[in-house]
């Protein structure tokens, strides 16, 4: 088996499934894609990977994680 790298990404640190935010909140989720889209006159190699600091939680909380967890157990 062979590895393959994305050309390029961007790494949000959000829940699986939440890349661009929160459901239904249209101002997060279009903030969340601006940012990432800017990302793309930073690259300067291929298979990079450009952290631009977005975080769930701003003060970098992982509460979400069991959050998530309990939601997703409720939710089957």
């Amino acid at each position: 088996m062979s590895k393959v790298a994305p050309p390029r990404a961007v790494f949000v640190d959000h829940p699986v499934g939440r890349t661009f935010g929160p459901p239904h909140d249209r101002a997060r989720n279009q903030a969340v894609l601006t940012r990432a889209l800017a990302e793309l006159a930073n690259y300067v190699r291929p298979g990079e990977i450009r952290d631009p600091g977005l975080r769930w939680s701003p003060d970098g909380s992982r509460a979400w994680e069991d959050e998530l967890r309990t939601e997703m157990l409720h939710d089957h």
